[in-house]
């Protein structure tokens, strides 16, 4: 008789499962079929942005914001220096003297006021109504006084050092007024000549860009 020896039973050994298969379609990038031009720039030039569909909606959106909250600044300072500073008399400008100077001419009459002696009253009065102007820092609160001083087309004729057989505004009296103006506005007291005539000079130079963009608004266009 054969002898059967028992031994100990080896486990069968299953096949690894298959690996899932790797999907191998690539996903569709979004199409960039428009491009978006910002109209807030900052001071600086803005090109197109190209974008898709959705990227623009959301650009308008956070442009839109940014505006909305740039006025509500303004307010929110005026209403601030108008609660911390001592009521006056209101300003009483000389008749051929309106805010904002559109021709040199008006520009010339204001500097003849700004340096007679016996207008000095009437100048701190000026001082105090554009230091109510408001912005959030230096920079704004010099150029929103700026920009109710002049209008674009009249900046334009003006720069700092007077080059290019444009008017001074370095010699000009309105330059101290619009130092005192800003340092009596309770964002800026501690305002700097420096910091101010930076701001200005940048606020001139950008003059021509401020008239052309008035004349011709900013579009979105669509790309081919």
């Amino acid at each position: 008789m054969r002898r059967v020896t028992q031994g100990t039973a080896v486990p069968l050994q299953l096949p690894p499962p298959p690996a899932p298969a790797l999907s191998m379609r690539r996903t569709e990038e979004p199409s960039s079929s428009l491009a978006y031009r910002p109209t807030w720039r900052g001071g600086r030039r803005a090109d197109t942005v190209p974008c898709s569909a959705a990227e623009f909606h959301i650009l308008s959106l956070l442009e839109n914001l940014k505006q909305q909250q740039d006025k509500l600044v303004v307010k929110v300072n005026y209403l601030s220096s108008r609660l911390n500073s001592t009521p006056g008399p209101d300003v009483e400008m000389p008749d051929n003297i309106q805010f904002p100077l559109e021709q040199l001419e008006a520009v010339e009459a204001f500097e003849v006021f700004l340096k007679e002696l016996s207008n000095g009253p009437a100048r701190q009065r000026v001082i105090s109504s554009l230091a109510t102007i408001g912005g959030q820092d230096v920079k704004k609160v010099t150029w929103n006084i700026l920009a109710r001083l002049f209008t674009d087309e009249v900046s334009h004729q003006i720069n700092w050092k007077g080059v290019n057989n444009k008017k001074s505004f370095s010699r000009m009296a309105t330059k101290s007024l619009l130092f005192s103006a800003v340092r009596k506005n309770t964002m800026t007291r501690s305002a700097t000549d420096a910091e101010v005539t930076k701001h200005a000079i940048r606020w001139f130079n950008l003059a021509g860009d401020r008239a052309t963009r008035r004349r011709v608004p900013p579009q979105a266009t669509q790309t081919d």
